[in-house]
């Protein structure tokens, strides 16, 4: 295995990130694991690439956060899928406007409806299990931050679960520019903190998947993204 951590000098945080996360998506790849099984723990992983330990925790996040491995608090780091994105977004073009914040909320409004209607038929246990685990995760999150992540996760995880891969990684993409963008306009994410009505509703949507209700799984989606974009909007936009 290529240890990524030889790079130019002066090489920033981000770039290694992604060669770290790379790294393991190769070392996925040669061991031939599979969902379910596990990976070393972030420790040996980081002692393996030649890093620090929390450089490492910080590449496993990014690939938890698009749905390459699960990572269970006192349980281990376990394989979601083995492929890299076929799109990626490119959160550093430019500053985006409110109005293109709000167009990003429309596009998923677009999408993932449609993706969990498609999970409903198309679910595993496994990938009911992933679920349901990262919603007891997401009601037991003190920190914001972290309840975002977990956020971040269920939308991967639903979308992935549709069957196709494509308008799954358009979704994935969607997302992590609207939480690079949404963090730099709201710091303190004060816009995105429902965390009740976000669980409720999370809970409404796996419990339509765990039944294989299509439709039911499709209206949750669409009544959970339509009132974040106007939650999103109120804040954002001032009253004329």
């Amino acid at each position: 295995m290529t240890s990524p951590r030889a790079r130019p000098p002066g090489a920033n945080r981000p770039n290694l990130s992604n060669q770290l996360a790379n790294g393991v998506i190769e070392l996925i790849r040669a061991r031939g694991l599979g969902p379910g099984d596990r990976l070393p723990t972030a420790r040996e992983l980081a002692d393996a690439f030649e890093v620090a330990t929390p450089t490492m925790r910080e590449a496993l996040r990014r690939l938890q956060a698009t749905g390459v491995i699960d990572i269970r608090h006192g349980s281990g780091i376990y394989v979601l899928r083995a492929e890299q994105r076929l799109m990626l977004a490119n959160p550093g073009y430019g500053d985006l406007e409110t109005h293109t914040i709000l167009q990003i909320l429309d596009a998923r409004l677009l999408v993932e409806p449609h993706l969990a209607e498609l999970a409903a038929g198309h679910i595993d246990q496994a990938t009911l299990a992933a679920i349901e685990h990262v919603i007891q995760q997401a009601d037991n999150e003190v920190r914001l931050r972290e309840y975002m992540e977990s956020n971040v996760r269920f939308h991967t995880l639903v979308a992935r679960a549709s069957g196709n891969l494509v308008l799954a990684q358009i979704i994935e993409s969607l997302i992590e520019l609207y939480s690079v963008e949404l963090d730099q306009v709201d710091p303190n994410l004060q816009l995105v903190d429902g965390r009740a009505a976000d669980n409720a509703v999370h809970q409404e949507i796996f419990a339509a998947l765990a039944t294989g209700s299509g439709t039911a799984a499709h209206d949750a989606m669409s009544r959970h993204l339509q009132t974040a974009r106007l939650s999103v909007s109120s804040r954002l936009i001032p009253e004329s």
